[in-house]
């Protein structure tokens, strides 16, 4: 798999835009673009900030995603931490009928209540948007 850190290097493309948050945040980096592309079976550990996972894998797939909780000092704290994108994961081989994706939030997270979701129908998708204040993601698609 390509490294989802070695921007330079690791073929993830990534895409930062700046937002204004207001005169007690200032400006923050914002992910509006993080591409993954998934090629080969296993476990994958999703970085944070990653917005699309594209999966063309004929065999199974597990995601861990990150914790989507922000930090519990507030948005001044750690920047970024409060613009995290929703997530989405794509079959785009047509492969899910026949494998197994399954998508696992960190920790004692949850996805809409689920210790885990999968992907099971082929060019589905889920759509999965993070709760900053509590941790864990919200099943939206």
């Amino acid at each position: 798999m390509s490294s989802q850190t070695d921007l330079d290097q690791g073929g993830t493309f990534r895409q930062i835009d700046r937002v204004w948050m207001g005169p007690s945040v200032g400006w923050q980096q914002v992910m509006q673009a993080a591409v993954l592309d998934i090629v080969a079976a296993g476990t994958y550990d999703i970085a944070r900030g990653t917005t699309l996972i594209k999966i063309n894998v004929n065999g199974n797939v597990t995601l861990n995603l990150p914790s989507s909780r922000a930090s519990l000092a507030g948005p001044q704290a750690i920047p970024g931490q409060f613009v995290l994108a929703p997530v989405t994961i794509v079959d785009i081989g047509g492969f899910a009928d026949s494998n197994t994706y399954s998508v696992v939030p960190a920790g004692a997270e949850t996805i809409s209540g689920l210790a885990s979701v999968d992907l099971a129908s082929s060019r589905g998708s889920l759509i999965l948007e993070p709760l900053l204040d509590t941790g864990g993601w919200n099943l939206i698609q």
